[in-house]
């Protein structure tokens, strides 16, 4: 029987990049808690969930754009209903696509999940790091895309002195984000926000952070606008969390995969050569361009890319 494999600081660091032995208590501490157990696959396995996954894509998917709206709207209303009826439980807000499968991506091969629902943990630990790593000097932050709100929860819970605006656009969104302020007492406040017509009336400080995580990846390679938008308000960073077509590689299998999942549901494509092009006209700076080597079945949602736009 194949033993199981856990992710501890070690695996962590290796993940994030993170030199051997630097990674910092709390994060530590929360690994620890948290046990992520998997089981490997045998190389049989990985071959008949590839022959599974490939005959999934071939039988499609959704294509993302704007004619999913509606869906949007009544996913978050759902959020909204699910977590005024919890009593405003935090853990209401948690999005169940993100818990999904049991089988995952991890290190360039599919692996079993043992603990409850891994990705989920795996991600607010990430998540935890992230945001005390690059945006606790912040003086205020946006989620772009904030959806049910959860990331803005947690930030808020981290730096509860720190008002955030979470933007979206469908409605239930929006007052996902206003009940957080009105029943949690969290300096939140909701904002409908349009990617593809950015609201110039809408500024962001100089000391502001800006936040997509797996938001951006709904509109492809329309991204010029929102993109032109930040550059030209010039906030202190820019964390995005996003499946990143461009660092596949289409010569494993594993990510060829990926790659014809991701394009045949049409996801953000084309946004890092953008920001690498920004940065070679100086007008930005990468801080990280990280893909973890961590997601779901079909792809990796997770890939971190951190960055400053130039200051006047």
């Amino acid at each position: 029987m194949t033993a199981e494999k856990g992710i501890g600081p070690k695996e962590f660091e290796a993940a994030l990049g993170i030199p051997a032995g630097e990674l910092d208590a709390r994060t530590c501490g929360l690994l620890s808690d948290a046990r992520l157990r998997y089981l490997p696959i045998d190389d049989a396995g990985q071959v008949r969930l590839q022959d599974e996954i490939a005959k999934q894509i071939a039988n499609g998917f959704t294509i993302v754009g704007e004619h999913r709206a509606g869906i949007w709207r009544d996913v978050w209303q759902e959020q909204l209903d699910l977590f005024e009826s919890s009593g405003y439980d935090l853990k209401a807000l948690n999005p169940k696509f993100v818990a999904g499968s049991s089988i995952l991506r991890w290190q360039g091969a599919y692996v079993r999940g043992v603990t409850e629902q891994f990705e989920l943990v795996f991600l607010e630990i990430m998540r935890d790091w992230l945001f005390r790593t690059f945006l606790a000097d912040i003086d205020h932050l946006y989620e772009f895309g904030s959806g049910s709100a959860f990331n803005v929860a947690a930030y808020a819970e981290l730096f509860p002195e720190t008002p955030i605006t979470a933007l979206d656009w469908a409605p239930a969104a929006v007052r996902i984000a206003d009940v957080l302020r009105e029943r949690r007492g969290m300096k939140i406040a909701g904002r409908r926000f349009d990617f593809f017509a950015p609201e110039p009336e809408l500024t962001l400080g100089t000391g502001s952070g800006v936040l997509t995580m797996c938001a951006l990846e709904q509109i492809g390679d329309r991204f010029g606008a929102f993109l032109d938008y930040v550059v030209a308000n010039r906030p202190r960073r820019v964390v995005h969390v996003e499946p990143t077509f461009e660092l596949y590689d289409p010569s494993r299998p594993h990510d060829q995969l990926a790659i014809e999942y991701h394009r045949q549901r049409k996801y953000l494509k084309g946004l890092l050569p953008a920001l690498e092009r920004l940065e070679a006209e100086g007008k930005a700076t990468i801080r990280l361009k990280r893909r973890l080597r961590f997601g779901s079945r079909f792809h990796e949602c997770f890939t971190i890319v951190v960055w400053d736009p130039t200051p006047t």
